[in-house]
C-alpha cells in the first residue's frame, strides 16, 4: 500500500522490519523447537504512532508482545538489553524491557502470552491482539466514573488481567 502520509508510511515501514527480522528468528533460531504453535505465523497488529515512537503487537508462533520502538530523539530512552522502560498508555502505566534485533535496532516489548497454545488459529491470535491494542487505549476511569451507579465505562486492560486471559474468557 502506497501512503502519502508520512506516519502511515514510517507505522508500515517500522511494521515491515519487525515482521522480517522475527520470521528470520523463527527460521533460523526457533526452528525445531516444542514451544512453536504450528499454526501461528509472525504478524504485526494494532500498529501506530504513539508519542511518536511506533506501537504495536507483534505475534510469533512462540509470543505475543506488546512493542516499542523509539525514534531517534525519543522521549523513551532504552537502556541496554534487559533494563526496564516504563510507559504510559491511556489504560495505565506498562514496564516493558530492552531489547533489540538486527534489521530493527533497540526496542522494548512486554511480554503479553507465551507459549501461545491457548491460540487455536492465527485469527484467534490476531483478535486477542486487537483487543489488546484497544484496550491499552481506552482511558482509565476517573474514580467517580466507577463509584457511580449504571456507569458503563471499563477500566483499561491491565498486564495481570491479559496474563490471566480476561480478554478471552469476555472479562
Amino acid at each position: 500500500m502506497i501512503s502519502n502520509n508520512r506516519e502511515d508510511d514510517h507505522i508500515e515501514h517500522i511494521s515491515g522490519l519487525l515482521i522480517d527480522a522475527f520470521e528470520r528468528i523463527h527460521r533460523e533460531r526457533m526452528a525445531g523447537l516444542p514451544i512453536l504453535h504450528p499454526g501461528l505465523s509472525v504478524a504485526v497488529v494494532g500498529a501506530r504512532e504513539w508519542q511518536g515512537d511506533w506501537l504495536g503487537v507483534l505475534i510469533t508462533p512462540w509470543c505475543m508482545n506488546l512493542v516499542l520502538v523509539p525514534r531517534r530523539g525519543s522521549v523513551h530512552t532504552l537502556g541496554p538489553t534487559g533494563t526496564k522502560q516504563s510507559i504510559e498508555l491511556p489504560a495505565g502505566r506498562y514496564e516493558l524491557l530492552a531489547s533489540a534485533a538486527d534489521g530493527v535496532g533497540p526496542f522494548a516489548a512486554c511480554s503479553l502470552f507465551s507459549p501461545m497454545n491457548d491460540f487455536a488459529d492465527q485469527a484467534s491470535a490476531v483478535a486477542a491482539a486487537k483487543a489488546v491494542i484497544a484496550g491499552l487505549f481506552e482511558p482509565k476511569p476517573c474514580p467517580s466514573d466507577e463509584d457511580r451507579p449504571g456507569s458503563n465505562r471499563r477500566p483499561g486492560v491491565s498486564r495481570r488481567d491479559l496474563l490471566r486471559g480476561k480478554l478471552r474468557r469476555g472479562r
